[in-house]
């Protein structure tokens, strides 16, 4: 009897492991957003845009950053506690996977805040040259 119960709570635990993530952050999708290259390498920008885009996101313009960023950063220009920011790097955030098995911490943008409400847009992705960890399909056209 105890045997039966230990194998039912270890087989519901590795269950729960692997079940895939509940999308708890569906709201990200309708955020007003813009993208800027940072990255220093030309059309990263579009590419990023568009896989976004692909993905359900709202992205409205691109532009590149004379400024050149290593980490890609996700700012709130809206939401002064940075809410909309860590929304959207929860939903760029990437698990590294062995077979099935999940290796190490989520890799997650940057967040920061820098208040704009003169714009339109309330998150804006700068593409820093670790992009390929967020995006690693992305091929920027030339």
């Amino acid at each position: 009897m105890i045997l039966v119960a230990l194998v039912l709570v270890v087989g519901g635990s590795v269950t729960w492991r692997f079940l895939p993530e509940a999308d708890t952050e569906s709201h990200v999708e309708s955020l007003r957003m813009e993208v800027v290259n940072g990255s220093g390498l030309s059309r990263v920008g579009r590419a990023v845009a568009d896989e976004l885009q692909m993905r359900g996101f709202d992205v409205y313009a691109v532009r590149a950053d004379p400024q050149h960023s290593a980490r890609t950063t996700v700012v709130d220009l809206r939401d002064p506690t940075g809410g909309n920011a860590q929304a959207v790097a929860r939903a760029l955030s990437v698990q590294r996977r062995w077979r099935r098995l999940p290796l190490g911490p989520r890799a997650v943008p940057e967040t920061r805040v820098a208040l704009d409400s003169a714009r339109y847009l309330e998150v804006r992705l700068v593409v820093g040259e670790d992009y390929r960890r967020f995006f690693a399909h992305v091929v920027p056209l030339y």
